[in-house]
């Protein structure tokens, strides 16, 4: 798989909020792309966000969920990639 996006850290917070922190790349190279993240038990969009020219992204999510991550390159050149069952430790 040459598209992908990283999951860096999964931090519950003291205030029921979960930070997801990630890094997006093509061929290794950091790339900025959108990344949607949905509740894993219903599929409910939760967030929709784009990573920075870096790859790097960030999003604070509800504690205590359990939630799968996609990311689509727009040019088509590769298949989506898709990182679940994404769960607060």
């Amino acid at each position: 798989m040459k598209y992908t996006f990283e999951i860096c850290s999964l931090t519950p917070t003291t205030s029921k909020l979960t930070v997801i922190k990630g890094i997006t790349s093509e061929l290794g190279a950091p790339v900025s792309r959108l990344v949607r993240i949905y509740c894993r038990s219903n599929g409910a969009l939760i967030k929709t966000i784009r990573s920075d020219v870096q790859g790097r992204f960030k999003a604070y999510l509800p504690n205590l969920i359990q939630f799968t991550l996609v990311s689509i390159d727009p040019k088509r050149n590769f298949n989506a990639v898709i990182q679940d069952n994404v769960v607060p430790k």
